[in-house]
């Protein structure tokens, strides 16, 4: 039986590349880079939701 031991792990770290980037976006590319990853996630959530249930999620209306 595998032990659950989480004494012995890694802190997680912080990729200070991603933060330098963002850095040297302005505010509103900050914030279409957000609303980009948002829709992603929830695309990948749907497309979880209707392979494991069979149920297809109602469709949000997107923004313009």
């Amino acid at each position: 039986m595998k032990s659950n031991n989480l004494s012995n792990t890694n802190p997680p770290e912080v990729d200070k590349s991603l933060i330098k980037m963002f850095l040297r976006m302005t505010p509103e590319e900050r914030l279409v880079s957000n609303d980009n990853t948002i829709r992603t996630l929830m695309e990948l959530r749907n497309a979880y939701r209707q392979k494991t249930t069979g149920i297809r999620p109602e469709r949000i209306a997107e923004r313009a």
